[in-house]
């Protein structure tokens, strides 16, 4: 019957477009997000830059930098020469990514980097059709459409660009969520907005994304990190500061979040002395793909962009 009346509460949310905003969150993680997420996750976002080719002279976008740690590997990459263009929606994020992009391009006129607080969908729909080599979607594609925001990335692109995307997948820190869940279940009145994300199930999911949006994928697999918390204290402190709880903190009331947090924690308890231990993963995919190269005109005719028409 909990769950029942967790769902009717959710759907009253979803009539009312009761939605949450992860910003905030984002916001009071940045200045923790480089000594709790990065050095656990980073590596696996930097293994997944190495899976598609930069080279000196390229135009990147960076959709969703964070603190720049993908920004700062791209720059490095492109060897002195090209151009970046990276977003994110929070300042908090921003401004730590600013810092590290300021002490990699001093110096350097060849590179022309740019940062900007933007919504992802709207930025991409801004940039010119094939003005981009590369984009990169870290840990944010599930904020949007998915296939809406592939299909923009797409246009963008230039025949034979390329595009990387690293997410969380759909059952990373199970045994947080579910705790989350029966929180929520038992008092409905806690959720006061929806998170809305959409977390793939698996990599093959991101590749019928990629399909949809008309784009080749070029190479897809899935990964799973074991987060460093062992004690339910320092499981809910790792997911606050690393930005993986984003949107917590418009979606529960605000004077009863800590209460929430206390119910989550003694779930996590009960767990820890069910199992003996808490190993909570951080699964995730990884997906590259290609905008496809469009075959050459037969008998000799020319294409537009060959012939030089815009």
């Amino acid at each position: 019957m909990s769950r029942i009346r967790l769902a009717a509460r959710a759907l009253r949310l979803a009539l009312n477009r009761a939605h949450a905003d992860p910003t905030a969150d984002y916001d009071a993680a940045s200045s923790d997000y480089d000594t709790f997420f990065s050095p656990v996750m980073g590596g696996h976002s930097t293994a997944a830059l190495a899976e598609v080719p930069i080279a000196p002279g390229d135009r990147v976008v960076e959709l969703a930098c964070g603190t720049g740690h993908l920004t700062a590997e791209i720059i490095r990459r492109l060897g002195g020469k090209g151009s970046v263009r990276a977003i994110d929606k929070s300042p908090g994020m921003l401004d730590v990514a600013r810092r590290k992009v300021e002490a990699l391009t001093e110096g350097r006129p060849g590179l022309d980097v740019r940062l900007f607080v933007d919504d992802m969908d709207a930025f991409i729909r801004s940039q010119p059709d094939r003005s981009a080599d590369l984009v990169v979607v870290g840990w944010a594609i599930c904020y949007t459409k998915p296939t809406r925001l592939l299909a923009e990335i797409g246009r963008v692109l230039r025949p034979g660009g390329r595009i990387m995307v690293i997410e969380t997948r759909a059952d990373a820190h199970q045994a947080l969520t579910e705790g989350l869940e029966k929180v929520f279940a038992d008092d409905p009145s806690l959720l006061t907005s929806l998170i809305r994300v959409s977390l793939p199930k698996n990599a093959a999911a991101v590749a019928g994304w990629f399909g949809k949006a008309g784009l080749t994928v070029t190479g897809q697999r899935d990964g799973a990190q074991i987060i460093p918390a062992h004690t339910p204290a320092a499981v809910l402190e790792w997911v606050q500061r690393s930005g993986a709880a984003a949107g917590f903190k418009t979606a529960v009331d605000n004077g009863r979040q800590q209460l929430v947090l206390d119910r989550v924690e003694a779930a996590l308890a009960e767990l820890l002395a069910r199992e003996g231990s808490l190993d909570i993963q951080h699964t995730f995919v990884v997906v590259t793909g290609a905008k496809p190269v469009a075959p050459r005109a037969r008998h000799g005719a020319r294409t537009g962009e060959e012939a030089g028409v815009a």
